[in-house]
């Protein structure tokens, strides 16, 4: 996906700007590698760092580190734009740790933390209990780079859109006189939480809860109606449905479009995120003529520049049958614009890759 970020640097006293040129490459993988492994916030928020350069059997992967839920996660770094080949090599490290025991997994840690920079861990098993109680598995694949290019993007959603827990974080990196500023952008594939989140039993407890709040009927209704998208994931709360990423003019990236959640007895939540209601600015303000709808600020997504908040409404069996074909007829334009803005996006980049 093709983003547009300007860096200026502004003269205090003749407030004159100065452009700062992108720079496509670091000069060392080793270089990123030294900066992310003493700053591991800059990676992932709650990311402990617990291997660098750790050796298994198809080769060395990167970092390895535990985010703040307690997954195991790997990470694989280029010092320039990502390629498909890096996509290989992250879900070759990825499945060869999923493959390990838990009991092999704690031993390998132990051996290779305290190396390149990183903490020593001498007993995985009680160091990690005190901090976490979910499980390690299944692993988290991160790919790390200047950017990434149409092949690696095109991977990295397909293999997300199918449940594989991958993402990408992307460093723009400015040069500036001798130094290279970084800026961070990341594909947020957003995941469900917690050790026994996966799809089918996640649903089946939203099932019960629908019961338990007397709307079991408008539940399924909603969901069916609502469904358009290339993939969701499912919360205990509810249903978020994600698009293919795409990044706003703004460079606000955008993936997680809308939801549907149960969270008062008697009535169904739906919620716009700032993202689709940007990109679906008119059709949305048409809604909102149509059904009277709450804003609050976005819990887990992005805002942009022209839509701060995300905005919700709750309905009940009568105002849903009153309201079901605008709100369908608003998903379905939300879910073509996302496909018309990712098309577009892939195409620019391919004309620029061609052309380089």
């Amino acid at each position: 996906m093709k983003t547009n970020i300007g860096i200026w640097q502004i003269d205090r006293e003749s407030r004159e700007p100065t452009k700062l040129h992108p720079s496509k490459q670091m000069d060392t993988e080793e270089m990123l590698e030294d900066i992310l492994t003493a700053n591991p916030g800059m990676l992932m928020r709650g990311l402990t760092l617990v291997g660098r350069q750790v050796p298994v059997a198809t080769g060395r992967l990167d970092l390895l580190g535990i985010d703040d839920k307690g997954r195991l996660t790997v990470f694989e770094l280029k010092c320039e734009k990502l390629t498909r080949k890096a996509v290989a090599q992250v879900l070759d490290y990825g499945s060869y740790l999923e493959s390990l025991s838990e009991s092999e997994l704690a031993t390998l840690i132990s051996e290779e933390s305290g190396k390149n920079g990183i903490d020593k861990i001498t007993d995985f098993d009680e160091w990690y209990a005190n901090q976490w109680e979910d499980a390690l598995k299944p692993v988290k694949m991160v790919l790390v780079g200047l950017g990434a290019d149409v092949n690696a993007r095109r991977m990295v959603d397909y293999l997300a859109e199918r449940g594989v827990d991958i993402g990408i974080v992307t460093f723009h990196g400015y040069a500036h006189d001798d130094a290279i500023l970084l800026a961070r952008q990341a594909d947020d594939p957003s995941r469900p939480l917690g050790k026994d989140t996966t799809p089918g039993a996640i649903e089946q407890q939203l099932k019960h809860k629908a019961i338990e709040y007397g709307v079991a009927n408008l539940w399924q209704g909603v969901k069916k109606s609502l469904g358009y998208s290339v993939g969701s994931y499912y919360k205990k709360s509810g249903i978020t449905y994600l698009q293919r990423t795409i990044t706003l003019p703004d460079n606000a990236p955008v993936r997680a479009s809308h939801s549907v959640t149960l969270e008062e007895i008697g009535k169904i939540r739906i919620t716009f995120y700032p993202g689709s209601v940007d990109l679906c600015h008119k059709p949305f303000e048409n809604l909102k003529d149509a059904i009277p709808f709450e804003s609050e600020p976005p819990r887990n997504a992005y805002a942009t520049r022209r839509v701060r908040e995300q905005w919700f409404c709750r309905l009940d069996e009568e105002s849903w049958r009153n309201h079901k074909e605008h709100l369908i007829e608003f998903v379905q334009t939300m879910e073509k614009a996302f496909a018309d803005e990712y098309r577009r996006a892939m195409s620019e980049e391919m004309e620029e890759s061609e052309a380089s």
